[in-house]
Parts: structure tokens; sequence; C-alpha cells
């Protein structure tokens, strides 16, 4: 109804508009954050992309995110298949376990990553990051894979072993193919998952290292020009893209599907 679409709409603008106030700011002459910008300029921009802090920081959140997407997949695709065909006790318990990240408070889990970091000896580490962000990013694999896989059509894994096909050579032939759009949606949003990640990076990662987002929170503790609104604009961009992308990827899958049955004989 109407209704419901007015407020599906005022609900985005009401998420979507003060996220967007930073990209105006991140464009300003001045030495302060300022809105609207009295004039525009790129100085900010070039400040970012020079600065070591901020370029050390982003290429260190890019090496983690994709390290934290890699073993997201690794053990969220497996985690998503036993969740969607097996039948086993307490298989509801095992999906609200993997799913708890998504409902347990973050600052409860950044603490309990804290503590146990601390006892493994790992605390400050590449892998403690990696590890955290995991528990946060997986979640994201296993809910996109399992939907994908519940609306699959196993008559194609059910050919391809009549013929001799193992079950690993039938997987990676026939099943991942076919699951590849949520694969790849699942991957960018491991991704974005863990480069955005603040609070659980701020507990594990120590004093030797900084990611973005806590290269943002130091610029707002310690200085208030500009280059916090550009590194800003540049995390819009990249979660921008990578929904694009997704939705991308699922218009492709639903026009495959689509001439699928066209060209089935």
């Amino acid at each position: 109804s109407r209704a419901v679409t007015l407020l599906a709409v005022l609900i985005v603008v009401a998420m979507v508009v003060p996220a967007l106030f930073v990209i105006p700011v991140s464009f300003s002459d001045t030495r302060f954050l300022k809105f609207p910008p009295e004039a525009l300029s790129l100085r900010w921009y070039e400040a970012y992309f020079t600065t070591p802090e901020w370029t050390q920081s982003t290429g260190y959140s890019v090496i983690l995110a994709i390290l934290t997407t890699i073993v997201s997949l690794l053990l969220g695709i497996p985690a998503a298949f036993g969740l969607a065909r097996g039948h086993f006790r307490g298989k509801q318990f095992v999906t609200l376990l993997v799913l708890a990240p998504l409902l347990v408070p973050v600052i409860l889990i950044a603490i309990a990553e804290y503590f146990f970091m601390v006892e493994i000896g790992l605390i400050g580490t590449t892998a403690a990051l990696v590890i955290a962000h995991t528990l946060l990013a997986m979640p994201f694999v296993v809910i996109i894979v399992t939907a994908s896989l519940r609306g699959y059509d196993r008559s194609y894994e059910r050919a391809a072993m009549s013929m001799g096909a193992g079950p690993l050579r039938t997987f990676w032939f026939v099943t991942l193919p076919l699951i590849r759009p949520s694969v790849i949606s699942a991957a960018l949003f491991a991704f974005l998952a863990s480069f955005g990640e603040f609070l659980v990076s701020l507990f594990v990662i120590g004093s030797t290292r900084s990611t973005l987002p806590i290269q943002l929170w130091k610029g707002i503790r310690f200085e208030t020009n500009p280059t916090i609104a550009a590194a800003a604009t540049m995390l819009i961009v990249l979660s921008v893209l990578a929904l694009i992308a997704v939705e991308v990827t699922r218009w492709q899958a639903r026009k495959r599907c689509q001439a699928l049955p066209a060209s089935t004989p």
C-alpha cells in the first residue's frame, strides 16, 4: 500500500541522509568541519592519500577484510550446507549459536574476545583480529548461502552423481557454480562487516596498529579537520559499490534462472 511505501521511504531517508552530510564536508576548503562548505577543494582527499597514518590503516583494513572474507567462506559455506541439508539433534541450537553474533550486543563480544585473546596470547596480532572479525562476518555467509541452498534444485547434483561424479567433484563443478551469486553476495557482506568493524577491533588490536575505523575514531578525538570526512566518504562509497555489486549479481542470477527452462531440453 502507499502508506507502507511511504513509511519505508521515510525510514530509508532517516538512515541515509545523515550520512550524506559527510560528503560535502569532505570537499570543504576550511581547516574545520563545517556544513555547508564555503568553498570546494580536494585538499583533504590529498591529505588522506598522502598521510601515512590514513593510508596504512586503510591498507591494513583491506588486508584484514580479505583474510576475514576467505576464512568466513571456508567456515560458513560448510556450516550452511550442514544447516540447510543436515538432520541431526540440536540443529536449532547450533543455528542459534552460529547466528548469535548478530543478536548479542557487540560490546559483550568485544569484552569476551579481549579476555579470550589474552588467555591464548594473541592480543594485538593480525590473527586475533581475523578470528574476531570472522565471528562477526560468518553469520552473514551462513544466512545468505543457507537461503540459496534451501531454494536450490538438487536434481542437478543427482544427475552428476549418477554419471560417476563424487561429492567433492559435484560440489565444485555443479553446486558451487549454481550458488555462486549467493557466495559472491556473502563474500561482499563479510568484507564490509570486517572493513567497518570498530568496537571489537578496538579491544583486540592493542596499541601497535590501527584499522581505518579506529583511525577515524582517533581523528575525531584528537583533530577535527575534514580529512575525517574524506575517510568517511571513502567508507560510504565502498559500501555503496558493494551493495550495487550485490544487486547486479542477484539480477544476473535471476536472468540466468529465467533463461534456464528455455535452454533445457
